[in-house]
């Protein structure tokens, strides 16, 4: 991430549908349509066997699992990393904060605090001009590297960050972080811009860069 923008990290000390296929119908394979009103005659030789295929149905790679695990987590956080992203290249492109960017920042940040955090950030990286960030910014990208808590509301890992798709020469310091993430209240996000069911409690580190206190202990 950009140096101003990374510096929030440190700020925040205390601080991302499925979709269902459907099989085209014979007439659009190019065969003949079945013909209408056909009465059927003889039962079916096995009425035990189903005729029908069975409806497909879709997974919702976000949906809380029974155990959570770091594959778990580090697909909600690629998508927090997305909603984010989104995020930062509006407020690239608008050169303010808007009400979508502000909107935006609600739906993965549970802590209003820690909103206003990033608003702050965002304010001076106007001022600065984006002078530290990539001209077409990607997202930045959180690995766990340790998950210290995970209950199925309350999840609380060390993360590896990855600046480099954001910024221009980010801080190898701001490498490792911690993350909290908490069960989103879905009256923060009514536009539905953050595809998880997970916002963050806790994003980044202390002043001495040691392990905070577990926001999922209370």
């Amino acid at each position: 991430m950009a140096r101003r923008a990374a510096i929030r990290a440190v700020l925040a000390a205390a601080l991302l549908a499925a979709s269902a296929a459907c099989s085209p119908s014979s007439a659009d394979r190019g065969g003949a349509a079945s013909p209408a009103n056909t009465v059927r005659t003889e039962p079916p030789a096995n009425p035990t066997i189903a005729t029908a295929p069975l409806p497909t149905t879709t997974t919702n790679p976000y949906a809380v699992p029974a155990a959570i695990d770091m594959a778990y987590v580090n697909r909600v956080l690629a998508g927090l990393d997305a909603a984010n992203g989104d995020t930062t290249r509006l407020v690239i492109r608008t050169r303010t904060i808007t009400q979508e960017a502000y909107d935006r920042l609600k739906a993965i940040y549970a802590d209003p605090d820690f909103m206003q955090i990033n608003i702050d950030g965002y304010e001076r990286d106007i001022r600065d001009n984006f002078r530290s960030y990539k001209s077409s910014p990607g997202d930045l990208k959180s690995t766990v590297s340790r998950l210290i808590n995970a209950r199925s509301d309350c999840v609380f890992v060390q993360v590896s960050r990855d600046y480099t798709s954001v910024g221009i020469n980010p801080l190898a310091e701001l490498q490792t972080q911690w993350v909290a993430l908490t069960l989103l209240d879905r009256t923060r996000d009514p536009k539905g811009y953050n595809p998880t069911p997970w916002a963050f409690k806790y994003d980044g580190f202390p002043p001495n860069r040691n392990q905070p206190a577990d926001p999922c202990a209370s």
